[in-house]
């Protein structure tokens, strides 16, 4: 069955945060804003035993910025700060995959605002797979594939 559902996030790009930040929140109140900083190196902590919402975000944080240091060279890429507004139809915890659709969502999110205008779906797709796997899911990635085939 073909159902049509959406995760937006909306990003405002701050490059005045030294060391940059992240501030997200959720148009769902139930989701408390949360906000930490991006380490220089880019490693991104994503606490499995924690089932926090902004833990999926982080997941595409880590995934993206991975592949930006891998493209742009470990010593030049510094994520930019990022304030992001999140909403969306897929139902949380419905069987509809809501954390990969986030997952790829954010990665999609890090990587424009990080000045990759160019993005293979291919290669978004299979860095959502494994990034979704640091909050202890292990995506097959058939789901996000199907979120990167349009």
């Amino acid at each position: 069955m073909a159902v049509t559902v959406d995760v937006l996030l909306a990003v405002s790009i701050n490059t005045k945060d030294s060391p940059p930040k992240v501030k997200i929140a959720n148009v769902n109140s139930k989701y408390p804003a949360r906000e930490y900083e991006i380490p220089p190196e880019g490693k991104i902590e994503v606490d499995a035993s924690s089932h926090e919402w902004s833990n999926y975000f982080k997941c595409g944080l880590k995934g993206a910025s991975s592949l930006l240091h891998k493209k742009k060279g470990k010593d030049s890429f510094q994520s930019v700060g990022m304030e992001i507004m999140v909403d969306g139809t897929v139902p949380a915890g419905g069987g509809l995959s809501s954390s990969a659709a986030f997952v790829c969502a954010s990665a999609l999110a890090v990587m424009k605002a990080n000045g990759e205008d160019v993005i293979d779906k291919t290669e978004l797709t299979e860095l959502a797979i494994v990034s979704e796997r640091n909050v202890g899911v292990n995506s097959g990635g058939y789901v996000l594939y199907l979120f990167t085939s349009h």
